[in-house]
C-alpha cells in the first residue's frame, strides 16, 4: 500500500520554492498519507483502515530522499526516540497523541525539514529533550504541548524553526536556541526552573508569548530579538535579561519580577516601545554599558530588599533616550543616571518615588524637557559627584525635601527653566551656587 502511494507521489510531486518567510509555506502536491495506531495488535499496511501498529514501523517504510509523506498518528502513547526523515509531516490528534521519552535521549530528532502538528510530548525522566533540531534543519511545530521534566523542550542549534500555538508546562527550559532563526507565535511557558526562553547568537522573533515563573522569562547572549507581545510573570530573577544583544520589542509586560529587576540590559542595543513593568523587586529597567530607546513606558510598584534599589530606571555608563514615561510608587529613584550615562527625557512623569525624582551622579548627565515630579519622599532633583541636570518645563509639587539637592562640587550643576510649583528657594545644599534657574512664566 505504502509503495503504491509513494509511486503516485513521485508522478505528481512538484518541487516548491521557499517563500519570503522564514519557513516555506507551500504545500507539496501529491503528499503520501500514512496512518499509525499504536493501540492495534494486528499488522497493518499504513492505510486508513489498516494502520501500522507503531510509529517506528511507519518511519522505517519511508524512503530517504523520496517524495514527501504525511503520517497520521492516532491517540495513544508512543515511546521515543524517533528520527524523522526530511520533508515528513507528523500529525496527531491533539493531547491524545503522546510522544514520550524516558531517558536523556531526544524524543524526536529532525535533521531535515519537518512539520509536527497536534501532538503532545511528555518526559518520564529527567534531562530529556523534546525535539532536537541541528545543522540547518527547517521545522514547524504547531498546536503542540510539552509537559514534564524536559531539560529542554525544543533545542535548536543553527536551525530555522517556527513554533505556533505551543504550550510548555513544567520544563526546565522551553526553548534553547544557539544561532539560527526561531519564531514563536501564540506560545505559553509556565512552571519551570531556569530560563523560560534562552537564545545565544541567533535571531528570535516573538509574537504573543507569555512566560510564567522560571528564573528568567527571556535570557539572551549576543542575540537578535524582535517582535511584540512578550509577557513575563513572576520571574524569580528578571523578566528579561539581555546581554550583548540587538533588541527591538513592542508591547512588553513584566509583572512581579525578582531580585534582578524587570528588564536587565548589559552591553545591548535596545529599543522598547510600549513597556509595562508592574510590581517586583529592585529595578524596573537597568542598563549598563549600552544604548536604550524607550517609548511609552509605565513602571509602577517597585520594592527593594536592602533599601538601596527600587529605581524606575537605573542607568550606568549608558546612552538613553526616553519619551513618554510614567514612574509611580517606587522604593528608590524615578530615574537614576550614573557613571557617565547620557540621558534625554521627554514628557516624563515621576510620582511618589521614595528617594527622589531624578538623580544624577558620577558624571551622569540628564537633559529633560517636559518633566513632572510629584510626591517624592525626598527632593524632586538630585545632583551629586559631578552629576549634571538640565531641565526645561519642570513641574514639581509636594516633594518632601523640596526642589533640588546638590553638592556643588567639581562639575556638578543644575540648570532649570520654566519651573512651576515648588520654586528654587526650596532647594537644599551647601550654597547651591551650581543651581541656575530662569524666572517661571
Amino acid at each position: 500500500m505504502l509503495r503504491c502511494l509513494l509511486m503516485i507521489a513521485c508522478l505528481t510531486f512538484v518541487p516548491c520554492c521557499a517563500s519570503s518567510g522564514m519557513i516555506p509555506t507551500g504545500e507539496p502536491a501529491g503528499r503520501a498519507e500514512v496512518w499509525v495506531d499504536g493501540t492495534r495488535s494486528e499488522a497493518g499496511d499504513g492505510s486508513r483502515t489498516r494502520p501500522f501498529a507503531s510509529l517506528s514501523e511507519a518511519l522505517a517504510r519511508v524512503q530517504e530522499g523520496g517524495p514527501p509523506v504525511r503520517v497520521h498518528l492516532a491517540p495513544g502513547r508512543y515511546r521515543g526516540p524517533f528520527v524523522l526523515p526530511a520533508g515528513l509531516e507528523l500529525v496527531g490528534a491533539g493531547e491524545g497523541s503522546v510522544l514520550y521519552g524516558e531517558g536523556a535521549e531526544p524524543v524526536i530528532r529532525a535533521p531535515g525539514g519537518v512539520l509536527l502538528k497536534d501532538l503532545a510530548f511528555e518526559a518520564e525522566g529527567k534531562g530529556a529533550v523534546g525535539v532536537l533540531l541541528v545543522g540547518g534543519s527547517r521545522a514547524e511545530v504547531r498546536e503542540a504541548t510539552f509537559t514534564g521534566a524536559f531539560k529542554k523542550g525544543v533545542e535548536a542549534r543553527d536551525a530555522e524553526v517556527e513554533l505556533e500555538s505551543v504550550r510548555f508546562r513544567g520544563l526546565v527550559t522551553a526553548l534553547y536556541q544557539e544561532a539560527g532563526r526561531v519564531r514563536l507565535r501564540h506560545v505559553s511557558v509556565e512552571g519551570g526552573s531556569e530560563a523560560g526562553l534562552f537564545v545565544q547568537r541567533g535571531t528570535l522573533r516573538l509574537e504573543d508569548v507569555t512566560v510564567t515563573g522560571h528564573e528568567y522569562g527571556l535570557q539572551s547572549m549576543k542575540a537578535t530579538l524582535e517582535g511584540r507581545g512578550f509577557t513575563s510573570v513572576r520571574a524569580l530573577r528578571a523578566g528579561l535579561a539581555l546581554v550583548g544583544s540587538q533588541v527591538e520589542l513592542e508591547d512588553t509586560v513584566v509583572l512581579d519580577s525578582g531580585g534582578f529587576g524587570g528588564v536587565s540590559l548589559l552591553a545591548s542595543e535596545t529599543v522598547l516601545r510600549g513597556l509595562r513593568v508592574e510590581g517586583g523587586e529592585e529595578y524596573g529597567v537597568s542598563v549598563s554599558r549600552g544604548r536604550l530607546q524607550l517609548e511609552r513606558a509605565v513602571i509602577t510598584g517597585l520594592k527593594t530588599r536592602d533599601g538601596d534599589a527600587g529605581d524606575g530606571l537605573h542607568l550606568r555608563d549608558a546612552q538613553v533616550e526616553v519619551e513618554g514615561l510614567l514612574v509611580r510608587e517606587v522604593a528608590g529613584v524615578g530615574v537614576l543616571a550614573a557613571q557617565g550615562s547620557q540621558v534625554v527625557l521627554r514628557e516624563v512623569s515621576l510620582e511618589a518615588c521614595r528617594e527622589a525624582g531624578v538623580w544624577a551622579e558620577t558624571l551622569g548627565q540628564v537633559t529633560a524637557v517636559g518633566l513632572e515630579v510629584r510626591g517624592s519622599g525626598g527632593p524632586a532633583l538630585v545632583a551629586l559627584e559631578d552629576g549634571v541636570l538640565r531641565v526645561d518645563a519642570l513641574t514639581a509639587r509636594d516633594n518632601a525635601a523640596g526642589l533640588v539637592k546638590a553638592d556643588c562640587q567639581g562639575a556638578t550643576g543644575v540648570t532649570l527653566s520654566r519651573v512651576t510649583g515648588q520654586g528654587v528657594g526650596t532647594a537644599t545644599g551647601p550654597g547651591l551656587a551650581c543651581v541656575v534657574t530662569s524666572p517661571s512664566p
